[in-house]
């Protein structure tokens, strides 16, 4: 089913089984999915350049998503963490196109991508407080690699990342910054990836056909499902 929603969703996750949390333009919402009614939860800095992309919930149940630059070509967006009492939190500023989010198995490392920095930092993180701090660079890719777009983990900690312009997703250990698998696709603009299926053994990949020749790549924009041979975690829940 489709909904139209009068904006430009950057992320949508689940609080419980009849809610959904969607990152909207500038706003946070709740959507019933019973009669799909729309609530504004939060609302963001106002800049008319910027809105909410990538999000996901640590296990504590606040929302990360952070905002990117329309243009993609300034600072100007930061990264948030939202509560469950609708508190928006400033985590990290200087973003220009804030996308994939994914936390180490222990909760102490959270990973973030900036797009065009072509790399996957990382931050010391405390989940009680949801305060994040010593950045660092952990996986920078070539151009040849195109961008790292959303990314999510393994049950083993591993990060799988999809690569704007690179035609695939790179699984990655974060701790050596290995290379151990990659899967290609007959698109160009990979989006984001999550694993999913009854025993989260599916990895679902997203792709756009924004500035895309549909002859040269007829399957833009699909999903695609593919079987990697490992499972992931459960996605976490917004806390209402």
């Amino acid at each position: 089913m489709d909904r139209d929603v009068s904006g430009n969703p950057g992320c949508v996750v689940l609080a419980d089984d009849e809610t959904l949390v969607a990152a909207i333009d500038n706003g946070i919402f709740s959507i019933n999915r019973s009669n799909w009614s729309v609530q504004r939860l939060v609302e963001a800095d106002p800049i008319p350049r910027l809105r909410f992309n990538d999000g996901k919930c640590d296990e504590k149940g606040r929302l990360w998503v952070g905002t990117m630059d329309r243009e993609e070509s300034d600072p100007l967006g930061t990264l948030y963490h939202c509560s469950a009492e609708g508190n928006l939190e400033h985590a990290h500023a200087g973003v220009t196109v804030s996308n994939g989010i994914a936390w180490s198995t222990n909760n102490e490392e959270l990973y973030y991508i900036d797009s065009p920095t072509r790399c996957v930092c990382a931050f010391d993180f405390d989940l009680g407080s949801g305060q994040i701090k010593d950045k660092r660079e952990l996986i920078k890719f070539t151009e040849e690699d195109g961008f790292p777009d959303g990314m999510t983990t393994d049950s083993e900690g591993r990060l799988w990342i999809a690569f704007w312009g690179g035609s695939k997703v790179l699984c990655i250990d974060p701790g050596s910054g290995k290379i151990e698998g990659k899967i290609d696709f007959p698109v160009s603009k990979i989006t984001s990836c999550a694993f999913g299926g009854n025993d989260l053994s599916q990895l679902f990949v997203t792709s756009a056909r924004v500035e895309i020749n549909e002859e040269e790549e007829p399957l833009a924009g699909r999903v695609f499902v593919v079987e990697p041979g490992v499972t992931g975690l459960e996605s976490n829940r917004y806390l209402l």
